[in-house]
C-alpha cells in the first residue's frame, strides 16, 4: 500500500493581504478579497476550487470603502460602505470567471444576501421597505429563481477539541487548543507549536490510533492564529505567509 501523503492542490501568493474569503459551493467557486498593505485599496480574486484553477487575479474595483459581500450564482457581489456610517449606497457585481463588471447599482444599499438573492434598500429610504434584487442582472425582482438548487457540499469549520491531548498526538507538543474535523475514516488535526521565533502551525491526519502524515503548514508566526483552516469536501484551505497566501490540500 502506498504511503498516505497530503497533496498540495493549489497555492497562490497575493500582493495584498487576504481580508475576506467567500465560497459558492453550488458553483464550485471561491472568492478572495485582498487589500494593499499601505493604502487599503481592495482587489478581488476567484478560484475554481474543483479544478484548482485561478480565474481572476486581484482585479481592482473602487476605493477602500468598497468590500466583498459574497459570491452567488457565479457573481462576486461588492458593496460600498459610507464615509462616516456603516451603510453606504452602492452595489456592484463582478463575473467570478472573468473579473468583468456585469452590473452596478449606485442608488441602493445592500442589506443582506438571503436565499441567493440580494436584500436591498433605496438610498433615499432610511429604514424598512427592503426589496429583492437579482444577483444575475441587478434588477429588482419578487421571484426567487434560485430555490431548489441541487445539493452542494457544506463548508466545514473545524471544532475545538475538548479535554486532554489525545493519545494519537502524544508525540507532539501542541501549544494552545487543538482543532479537528473528520473526513470519511480519517481525522484532521491542526495546532500551534512553539518555535525558536514565535509559533508554527502543524497539520496532522490520523486514522484510528495512527498518524498517517503530518506537515508544518505555516511557520514564523509572531502570534497564534485564531482560525487555522476550513474544508470543502476533501479540500482543506488555509491562509499562510503573513496572510498573503492561500494554500489548499487534498485530504
Amino acid at each position: 500500500m502506498d504511503k498516505y501523503t497530503l497533496k498540495t492542490a493549489f497555492r497562490k501568493s497575493f500582493l495584498g493581504i487576504v481580508w475576506r474569503i467567500e465560497v459558492d459551493t453550488e458553483s464550485g467557486l471561491l472568492a478572495i478579497e485582498t487589500r494593499h498593505p499601505a493604502s487599503g485599496i481592495p482587489a478581488f480574486s476567484s478560484l475554481d476550487y474543483v479544478r484548482d484553477a485561478l480565474l481572476v487575479d486581484e482585479q481592482p474595483y473602487g476605493d477602500r470603502n468598497w468590500a466583498m459581500a459574497g459570491i452567488v450564482e457565479g457573481r462576486i457581489i461588492l458593496r460600498a460602505w459610507g464615509q462616516n456610517t456603516p451603510e453606504g449606497s452602492g452595489i456592484a457585481c463582478l463575473d467570478a470567471r472573468t473579473g468583468a463588471v456585469i452590473w452596478e447599482q449606485f442608488a441602493y444599499t445592500l442589506v443582506a444576501i438571503e436565499n441567493r438573492q440580494l436584500l436591498v434598500r433605496h438610498r433615499n429610504v432610511a429604514s424598512g421597505y427592503e426589496q429583492r434584487m437579482s444577483p444575475v442582472d441587478g434588477n429588482l425582482t419578487k421571484i426567487n429563481n434560485t430555490a431548489n438548487k441541487p445539493y452542494a457540499p457544506a463548508i466545514v469549520i473545524p471544532r475545538r477539541h475538548e479535554g486532554d491531548v489525545p493519545d494519537v498526538l502524544i508525540s507532539y507538543a501542541p501549544h494552545g487548543p487543538l482543532f479537528t474535523c473528520r473526513v470519511e475514516d480519517r481525522t484532521v488535526w491542526a495546532f500551534h507549536e512553539t518555535a525558536e521565533r514565535g509559533y508554527l502551525i502543524r497539520l496532522a491526519v490520523s486514522q484510528g490510533p495512527n498518524v498517517l502524515t503530518d506537515r508544518v503548514i505555516v511557520s514564523g508566526l509572531s502570534k497564534m492564529a485564531p482560525e487555522l483552516f476550513f474544508m470543502i469536501g476533501h479540500r482543506l484551505f488555509f491562509i499562510g505567509d503573513n496572510k498573503q497566501e492561500l494554500v489548499s490540500y487534498l485530504v
